[in-house]
């Protein structure tokens, strides 16, 4: 029973000592600690009782709320899944004599899914595109060929912001008829898309999260993206 006694007068002396003294718009003074912040709503325990209750951000005064703001980015969690998919854009044929060339534009419709149950706001998501230049040999070195950067205001707990990536040019040549290229390649050869990277930021420019369709990708995936912006989310 002491040792009891003696383990919960610890635990109520460690919480007064993280507590702060927050004040109300109407001027009444609270000592709590910040326990969690989601959106526009804070969690509090009460150092006198270590009851726990939440309120809106906007009960407190300008400095609570400042305050607040910076414990929720220095404490924020993050957790995210991420799919995509291939969409094609457009299609082209030339032919110049026994040679046809189709060129195709392709992008990634990629999918960022909040795995946690609170509201994230103020990332910026940016992505590498790579394709696999075949050049008749019927392999390629997956190259970045694309990159962006789209910007999330907000993601709902549970929630997935979804956006297309900036376009990538595919080239497919084939001999027709009989023709064979003088240096012995293929008759046909055609590129591929050749991946994808995510890297997640948050408000602070931290990277907090990345993504990778193939690990080896992601030396490659480093720096400025070349884009400014992708398609707009959702």
């Amino acid at each position: 029973m002491k040792t009891h006694l003696m383990l919960s007068l610890c635990v109520l002396a460690a919480s007064a000592l993280s507590a702060r003294e927050f004040t109300d718009q109407q001027g009444r003074k609270l000592d709590a600690e910040v326990v969690a912040v989601a959106g526009d709503q804070v969690s509090l325990k009460r150092a006198a009782d270590g009851r726990a209750f939440t309120v809106p951000v906007a009960t407190f005064s300008a400095a609570d709320q400042g305050f607040i703001k910076e414990w929720g980015l220095a404490n924020q969690k993050y957790s995210f899944d991420v799919t995509y998919e291939k969409k094609k854009v457009d299609s082209t044929k030339k032919k110049f004599g026994a040679e046809l060339m189709t060129t195709e534009t392709w992008s990634y419709k990629i999918a960022l899914r909040n795995r946690l149950p609170v509201e994230i706001q103020n990332l910026r998501v940016d992505y590498w595109v790579f394709k696999k230049e075949d050049q008749g040999k019927g392999k390629g070195t997956a190259r970045v060929a694309a990159s962006g950067s789209n910007k999330v205001d907000s993601l709902k707990g549970s929630g997935t912001h979804s956006f297309d990536s900036l376009p990538v040019s595919l080239n497919k040549t084939q001999l027709e008829g009989n023709f064979i290229y003088i240096d012995g390649t293929r008759p046909r050869f055609a590129d591929a898309m050749g991946g994808l990277v995510v890297r997640v930021f948050d408000p602070k420019n931290r990277e907090v999260f990345s993504y990778a369709s193939d690990n080896n990708l992601l030396p490659a995936a480093a720096g400025q993206t070349r884009g400014s912006a992708s398609n707009a989310g959702n």
